[in-house]
């Protein structure tokens, strides 16, 4: 595992993850027509939007603390 020592790049690995996997999760539904994956997928995205959110507001959160 390769670890950033950038904090912009962690976020754009663990958004690129978390977008894959609610992919795949959509995927499932429609070949299995499993709602469960439906709903896993919709968990996702809606993590990835609260990630979104608190990467958006890293840079002014560590401006503020100098």
């Amino acid at each position: 595992m390769r670890v950033e020592n950038h904090e912009g790049a962690a976020y754009q690995k663990m958004m690129a993850g978390l977008r894959h996997a609610e992919e795949g999760a959509m995927e499932l539904a429609i070949h299995r027509s499993d709602d469960n994956f439906r709903v896993i997928s919709a968990q996702l995205k809606t993590t990835r939007e609260r990630i979104g959110m608190i990467a958006a507001s890293a840079h002014k959160r560590l401006v503020g603390v100098r």
